[in-house]
């Protein structure tokens, strides 16, 4: 009975996700679009230059190379394995290609499953590498933002500048003190909700637990600054998909820092819970670093749903097809790669 009533408590649990999920969405959806004109844009995509979007492509590919080679040098750091990277490349993608298209995240649940499994690796050593992954690019990310928004002689209100500056600042903040001491902000966590059994706090523990683990086993400062670094560099390949999607679209070549902090703060909004590929939150907080950089709303909206085309279709045809015909396959490359071993 008990059982019963649990499995119950969790088909609940995940209709009421993904209803939040599509309700949260649908409102960034419509807050973002509510002030453009479609026609407009529809003009603005329909005059698109190739050149430029072809580089965004190729700059993408190699974004989603250098990730999967960055979680595959912490898996290995973190589960004490050696382990093809030609098997970690194709799963690793595909996972993002199925939070693309699936709710509630089910690539993040289907990466830890698939490399517990495939290499025999604990599934809290898998999600608390990925979790240390999520922080760097957390921590990455912010600071790109905090540049771009430094170099940019912004004429809005202070006001509206402040409330930006402040965002960016909490999440450099929060992302610095969970990459950096994981423990002590479990111990506090732990100390503070002593006799609290929420669910949710619960959970956050648990995975302040194995992302300081994950870091431990990283073991060195030297690495972590070899893991930032290479953060960087691939932050910086994904940016050109906005600055190939504003030079496609007409925008001056000389101002390329207004879509960089639009990229920026577009992905700082895919934190938001919403619909599958992020549609919402990451148009409506591009769209409003834009408006911050001055952009006219119509080539802003163009700029924005046509690097997110190009960020969401890749991944998303690749997941569908890697599950088509590569996984079942994977598993025997697995066990023959293992038994090379």
């Amino acid at each position: 009975m008990a059982d019963q009533t649990a499995v119950t408590q969790g088909r609940v649990a995940r209709i009421v996700r993904v209803g939040l999920g599509v309700i949260v969405g649908v409102g960034f959806v419509y807050l973002a679009m509510r002030n453009v004109r479609l026609d407009e844009v529809v003009t603005l995509l329909a005059g698109a230059t190739l050149a430029p979007l072809l580089l965004a492509v190729l700059a993408f590919v190699a974004d989603f190379f250098l990730r999967a080679v960055r979680f595959w040098m912490m898996l290995q750091s973190t589960s004490g394995r050696d382990l093809p990277l030609r098997l970690t490349i194709g799963p690793f993608i595909a996972s993002f290609g199925m939070s693309d298209v699936l709710p509630l995240r089910v690539g993040d649940a289907f990466r830890i499953l698939w490399f517990s499994r495939q290499f025999s690796i604990p599934a809290g050593t898998v999600m608390g590498t990925m979790l240390v992954e999520r922080i760097l690019d957390l921590v990455t990310i912010a600071f790109l933002g905090g540049v771009a928004l430094a170099m940019l002689d912004l004429k809005a209100p202070p006001a509206l500048v402040w409330n930006f500056q402040l965002l960016l600042v909490i999440a450099l903040a929060g992302g610095s003190t969970l990459l950096f001491a994981p423990a002590l902000l479990c111990r506090l966590l732990e100390r503070f909700f002593n006799r609290v059994k929420f669910a949710p706090v619960v959970v956050v523990i648990a995975a302040l637990k194995a992302a300081s683990q994950a870091v431990r086993q990283i073991s060195s400062w030297r690495s972590l600054v070899t893991l930032t670094i290479m953060s960087l560099a691939l932050w910086l390949l994904e940016s050109v998909v906005f600055l190939g999607a504003w030079v496609s679209l007409g925008g001056a070549i000389d101002v390329l820092m207004k879509p960089f902090l639009a990229f920026a703060f577009s992905t700082l909004g895919t934190l938001v819970p919403s619909l599958p590929g992020h549609f919402g939150p990451f148009e409506f907080f591009g769209l409003q670093a834009f408006a911050l950089a001055g952009v006219e709303t119509g080539i802003a909206a163009a700029v924005v749903l046509l690097a997110h085309l190009i960020l969401w279709a890749p991944t998303a045809l690749f997941g569908v097809g890697w599950l088509m015909f590569a996984a079942s396959r994977a598993p025997d490359a697995t066990r023959r790669a293992q038994n090379a071993d």
